[in-house]
């Protein structure tokens, strides 16, 4: 049992690594892509579709940083953060929200993005308000 912890703890790391490399990239090429838009044109405001891709990236960064810290914090803790994950997909859908395109998509699509949109947000409502019970719990036997 001490092996395979042993090997889990350097696939932790080695993922841990490998993400945060992916994530220095796609800020590096993100701040180059912004540079380069700028440059050539520094009067001009971005169009509606490059701002939306620009989110688009700034979020997949974000999501990056989110499972970072799930990574993290199974490391630490040894235990799957269940908030943590579902903020990851929270962030996930409202990606998907940002880039999609209103006109090409159904209507079961978008009423089935809402309804996940409720349920994650009543999943996170759910997780703080137990995680708040608890700490009162644990004040309480004080």
């Amino acid at each position: 049992m001490n092996t395979i912890r042993f090997i889990e703890k350097y696939i932790i790391w080695a993922l841990i690594i490998m993400i945060s490399i992916v994530l220095v990239i796609s800020v590096l090429d993100l701040v180059y892509q912004i540079f380069i838009h700028f440059r050539n044109a520094p009067n001009h405001i971005p169009e509606l579709k490059l701002l939306v891709e620009f989110f688009s990236m700034f979020l997949i960064i974000l999501i990056g940083i989110e499972l970072l810290e799930t990574i993290k914090a199974y490391l630490k803790d040894d235990v799957i953060h269940v908030e943590i994950v579902v903020l990851v997909a929270i962030i996930a859908v409202a990606r998907k929200v940002i880039i999609l395109d209103y006109d090409k998509t159904d209507a079961m699509t978008l009423i089935g993005m809402a309804a996940l949109i409720l349920g994650l947000a009543g999943a996170y409502y759910l997780i703080k308000r137990s995680d708040l019970k608890l700490k009162i719990k644990a004040e309480d036997k004080r």
